[in-house]
């Protein structure tokens, strides 16, 4: 089968990224100029104002976007391409690298490349809050959002971060928060599990034709994807293409739960199913009586309340 041939192509190509190694960044270059008209390189670096330049790009019209690089620099780039017709690649150089794994691509680069010479795409759904924050892994209200910082300051060795992470944990307190769907309750109510076991009977109070629910909580994530994190599957079962989120509402923590479950997602080394109770919907509103903190993709946003929606097929992929 002959390779698709593109008119034209940007690569952001991120040098920080995993482990520095120039000749495959070389590498990754020169399979893309044999199949490109016209082969545009953006080097990323701290100077760069990553979302404008892909925004730009988004404004050129490429065929192809290629991003070599860990999840920030692909959440970066891939908002900017929401609802165009931009295909987007990602070569997956991060320490953690969710939308690959959730897209099952490969992570040798010149298996990418393989890819993107087939041309093979899918339209994947993206999250948005509030209508203008587009996330592709998962969105998180509560103590979440709080600790989610700290966690990537582990992952960047400021281990000092653990303390910090330890006393909050320590010292939060579940919140009731109000779920309003856009569908009823019944049919937006998946599955209860307590510890990894799932509770085999439905609660009563997710019957009926009611669209609001309360509960007392620490964390709410809705996830577009199963991954985020340290490669947590947070909200597994989770779909990138099926026009729904998967909400976990997760509940009666206790604290030593609580350090294991951001132990997991700052190392991304354990696989911790805790206690929660599981939606789906592509819409959903979040209130609470206390502000609790907001978060898509790791990145604050503010506090509650805060509305999701999913927006079906609105990002073009290369796919395996």
């Amino acid at each position: 089968m002959d390779a698709v041939q593109y008119k034209k192509v940007v690569l952001f190509q991120n040098p920080a990224s995993g482990t520095p190694n120039p000749e495959m960044h070389r590498r990754i270059r020169e399979r893309l100029e044999a199949i490109s008209d016209s082969l545009e390189e953006v080097i990323v670096d701290r100077d760069l104002d990553l979302a404008g330049r892909a925004a730009e790009t988004a404004q050129e019209k490429a065929d192809l976007v290629v991003v070599a690089g860990g999840d920030g620099t692909v959440r970066e780039v891939a908002g900017a391409l929401v609802s165009t017709d931009i295909t987007l690649a990602i070569v997956p150089l991060g320490t953690f690298n969710n939308l690959a794994l959730s897209l099952k691509l490969p992570t040798d680069p010149d298996a990418i490349c393989d890819l993107i010479e087939a041309g093979l795409t899918r339209r994947i759904d993206v999250g948005m809050a509030d209508e203008q924050h587009a996330f592709f892994e998962a969105a998180g209200v509560g103590v979440d959002a709080d600790l989610f910082p700290i966690g990537e300051e582990v992952k960047s060795r400021r281990f000092d971060g653990i303390w910090r992470a330890i006393r909050l944990a320590l010292l939060y307190r579940q919140a009731p928060v109000e779920l309003q769907f856009n569908r009823p309750l019944f049919a937006a109510y998946q599955s209860s599990f307590r510890g990894s076991e799932p509770l085999k009977r439905r609660r009563r109070r997710f019957r009926g034709a009611k669209t609001r629910v309360r509960l007392r909580c620490s964390i709410v994530v809705i996830a577009n994807g199963p991954y985020y994190g340290g490669n947590f599957n947070v909200c597994p079962g989770a779909i990138l293409d099926d026009g729904l989120f998967s909400i976990g509402v997760y509940r009666d923590f206790s604290k030593l739960e609580l350090l294991r479950h951001f132990w997991s997602i700052s190392g991304g080394h354990r696989h911790y199913n805790p206690k929660m109770e599981m939606f789906t919907a592509n819409r959903v509103e979040i209130s609470s009586g206390k502000r609790l903190s907001v978060h898509v993709d790791g990145h604050p946003i503010g506090t509650t309340p805060v509305r999701f929606e999913v927006l079906p097929k609105a990002l073009k992929v290369i796919t395996a």
